[in-house]
């Protein structure tokens, strides 16, 4: 710093305002000595007099200890860097902090898992296992709900965030949602996974069942029970975690009719379900051509064939929007085989057991069966189809929003 061109500028500051060395000295409270002396060049004020004299003639500190003015243009060029870099400094080391909470939150929870299994299948004591599990699913829960809240806390809080450009702020959004969304999944995954051990024996180990059984209950339900969930709720946590609003796949009447014909099909498929299930109880008398239980059962299959005719009804009537009913429509159509399948989880046997003739019913006796197997079958089939139909809507739905 150059004394010479700071008292230089002092003088001519002074002079500027109209008042002599006494007048600063008195505004100062130092000597008028100290003064002539600045404004020579032999000395530089001391420092708690900078701001003072700054103030006094209306630059800044920077502008007094460069011993001349600074254009705001330049002013403003050194500054924005600096507060860019401050900002991005509190964004990173935000997300920082979050995702050790987040990856530690996730170590808990596979640790919880293996738990489970080592107990399960190490000493046979699946109950044990799952509440230690629990235990430390929990531990991983909280740990999650705090490192969101204290992410949420800094950005709610912080007025730089205001300042933030929209590129970074995508960046903070995209990763608070997608890791606190998938340390939730992992966490409902792991208890989802676990119910088998508890719920489910085996028929030579009475306390657990065998590994070959359960990964065949994981790879034809549990799995897609975890796409399901995954494919239909994570756009929706992200919007709701981030509070943007989650933007509609179809707007106006288009969602309407969406939303009708699918309810009505979905509808009328449970329906027939339902009779099928419960038609057996009616096969009262078997020697009958016709009989009560062939009725409902034909009125069951009806409710399946109308559940199409609704379909190509809402394409013919919703001329405008057929495109986007188009997808749904197949969707539920091809829930029609769940259905059929349901229909063999209760059936209804009769069987001779002495001589018989065509005037006597005596020697035929009735055997109701239950396949509870066939209803995860169907609901395998359903899950099945309503996670290739969601994935589809997402591809063409991230393929609007890139074109």
């Amino acid at each position: 710093m150059a004394n010479n061109s700071i008292g230089q500028f002092i003088a001519a500051l002074r002079k500027a305002n109209g008042m002599t060395q006494q007048d600063v000295a008195d505004r100062l409270n130092v000597s008028n000595k100290a003064v002539s002396r600045w404004e020579r060049g032999e000395c530089a004020p001391d420092l708690y007099a900078i701001p003072a004299l700054a103030e006094m003639f209306g630059v800044t500190c920077d502008e007094l200890l460069k011993g001349e003015r600074i254009p705001k243009s330049v002013s403003t060029e050194k500054q924005e860097p600096r507060v860019e870099k401050q900002i991005k400094n509190l964004v990173m080391r935000t997300l920082s902090g979050f995702k050790t909470l987040i990856w530690i939150s996730l170590a808990v929870a596979v640790v919880g898992f293996v738990c489970m299994f080592g107990l399960s299948y190490g000493i046979y004591r699946p109950v044990i296992g799952f509440a230690i599990m629990l235990l430390f699913e929990v531990c991983a829960l909280f740990i999650a709900i705090l490192a969101v809240s204290r992410t949420k806390d800094v950005k709610a809080n912080n007025e730089l965030f205001e300042m933030a450009d929209d590129t970074l702020i995508a960046k903070f959004n995209n990763t608070l949602g997608s890791l606190s969304f998938m340390a939730f999944f992992v966490i409902f995954a792991i208890i989802l996974s676990s119910l088998p051990l508890i719920l489910v024996k085996s028929d030579y180990i009475d306390s657990v069942m065998t590994l070959s059984s359960y990964f065949t209950i994981f790879s034809r339900g549990i799995v897609w029970i975890l796409a399901l969930v995954y494919l239909t709720c994570k756009k929706t946590y992200m919007a709701w975690i981030t509070d943007n609003q989650l933007p509609l796949k179809a707007e106006g009447a288009s969602a309407k009719s969406i939303r009708k014909m699918t309810t009505i099909q979905i509808s009328l498929t449970l329906l027939a379900v339902i009779i099928f299930v419960l038609a057996p109880y009616l096969d009262l008398m078997p020697t009958d051509n016709f009989s009560l239980f062939n009725a409902v059962m034909f009125f069951g299959v009806a409710c399946l064939l109308v559940s199409i005719i609704i379909f190509v009804t809402f394409l013919i009537k919703c001329k405008n929007d057929r495109k986007e009913l188009i997808l749904p429509g197949i969707r539920n159509i091809l829930l029609i085989p769940s259905a059929l399948i349901a229909s063999g989880v209760h059936r209804v046997i009769w069987c001779s057991y002495g001589p018989q003739n065509e005037y006597s019913m005596d020697a035929l006796e009735r055997y109701d069966s239950w396949h509870l197997e066939y209803l995860g079958y169907a609901v395998a089939l359903a899950v099945i189809v309503f996670v290739v139909f969601s994935l589809i809507n997402s591809l063409q739905h991230s393929k609007k929003t890139k074109y």
